[in-house]
């Protein structure tokens, strides 16, 4: 699913946003990409975290479980398609207090040859997005 062009180790800042319009909370993030999942390590208050993108499924369109141990303990299942250099997937999760469900949706882009991007956006019942979490990494040796 994912081009071998982009198999590997990548670092760079991970930012982290709990409101749009707030400053981002920055910390070292670490990605390990494969054809069919990948690693995102990084920080919260100085707490590690991690989590996985598991794919399945041919390209275009494919089955993503998503774990991690900042939000999505229990495991999210997506579904999505590649769209040019980018694998888009979406899913919902359940607001609670009786409001819509909301959207969680991730971009996995590998359109710049020495970089790969995670971004991750809260999608509000209305449709409009937020920006969540966005770890753009550089090649590592």
């Amino acid at each position: 699913m994912i081009p071998a062009s982009h198999h590997g180790r990548f670092a760079g800042p991970n930012r982290l946003w709990f409101m749009p319009g707030t400053p981002a909370h920055v910390s070292d993030g670490a990605l390990v990409v494969a054809a069919d999942r990948v690693s995102v390590r990084w920080s919260h208050e100085g707490a590690p975290k991690e989590g996985e993108i598991v794919l399945r499924g041919p390209a275009p369109a494919c089955r993503g479980d998503f774990t991690d141990t900042f939000h999505a303990a229990g495991g999210m299942v997506f579904h999505g398609h590649v769209q040019g250099s980018e694998l888009r997937l979406y899913s919902t999760y359940a607001a609670g207090d009786g409001s819509p469900d909301w959207g969680w949706r991730i971009e996995l882009d590998w359109c710049d040859p020495d970089h790969f991007t995670v971004r991750m956006f809260n999608v509000l019942p209305d449709g409009r997005e937020a920006l969540a979490v966005e770890l753009r990494g550089a090649r590592a040796s």
